[in-house]
């Protein structure tokens, strides 16, 4: 683990608050719970200032602790990349797993797109002061079936809405949701993905959260990749059912997609 000399802090001001915003209030506890297993990467770009680098979850399954993200977010990026504690920057320590790297030579090929770091002890132990692991096995869903109903949520960091603090060594994190319903006829071998492997969510940049119960444009989405997709179901319920990876902006077939729990979970059950 990397521990940096300069001190920052990152204020999450903005979602408990926004969240409580919510007319309906059946939503406030699931997204609260669902943010604080959301985790905010960060690098420091070309003038060597913080910036916002991509959103992951935090997870404990079968006795061991995983962040799980866009491969596009971390696998080329792992010793650049950073999350901040309380007021220090810290690289998380532990394995890397990445899908494989496309004939390309692009990550932007890769139509699962996952990372997945084995967080080692000392680093968890840190990780765990800041957020909750998500740790029940009924909140991360295998095999969902999809509702055709507006009850998906991603909750994450766009990069637009994550800033420093004019005048103050201090970064503002301002979380993020949108609700959404999947699409369950989309085309995914157009663009090369798969049914089997994808799930596809409406997004046409009008959306509802809990700023505004009206629709609204959203914040540019780069920064959500990594984050979570999310089912909320029943009374208080909710699971974890896939990983954002991609925006497709084509006119026609505007999405979001995420790669299924149930790839992440293989992944993670070959890791040795």
């Amino acid at each position: 683990m990397r521990k940096k000399k300069n001190n920052r802090k990152v204020k999450n001001i903005s979602i408990v608050k926004r969240v409580k915003a919510l007319k309906n209030k059946i939503f406030y506890a699931r997204l609260k719970s669902a943010f604080e297993s959301t985790i905010c990467f960060f690098r420091n770009d070309d003038q060597n200032v913080v910036a916002p680098a991509g959103s992951g979850v935090f997870i404990k399954y079968k006795e061991n602790y995983y962040v799980v993200t866009a491969a596009h977010v971390l696998a080329e990026y792992y010793n650049e990349t950073f999350v901040i504690l309380h007021d220090t920057e810290l690289t998380i320590g532990g394995q890397l797993y990445n899908t494989e790297m496309p004939k390309s030579g692009m990550r932007a090929d890769d139509k699962i797109d996952i990372s997945i770091l084995k967080v080692d002890n000392n680093s968890a132990t840190k990780l765990l002061t800041r957020f909750k692991a998500l740790e029940s096995c009924s909140e991360i869903a295998t095999n969902h079936n999809l509702s055709n109903a507006a009850s998906y949520f991603s909750v994450g960091f766009p990069l637009t809405k994550t800033k420093k603090v004019w005048g103050k060594d201090e970064i503002k994190s301002i979380g993020f949701t949108y609700q959404t319903e999947p699409i369950l006829n989309y085309e995914f071998k157009k663009f090369g993905f798969d049914s089997l492997s994808t799930i596809a969510i409406k997004f046409d940049g009008q959306v509802i959260n809990a700023t505004n119960p009206h629709p609204h444009f959203s914040p540019n989405l780069a920064g959500m990749s990594g984050s979570g997709l999310w089912h909320f179901y029943d009374k208080g319920k909710k699971a974890l059912i896939g990983i954002i990876i991609e925006q497709i902006k084509e006119t026609g077939h505007k999405a979001v997609l995420a790669t299924k729990i149930d790839i992440v979970l293989k992944m993670i059950d070959g890791i040795k």
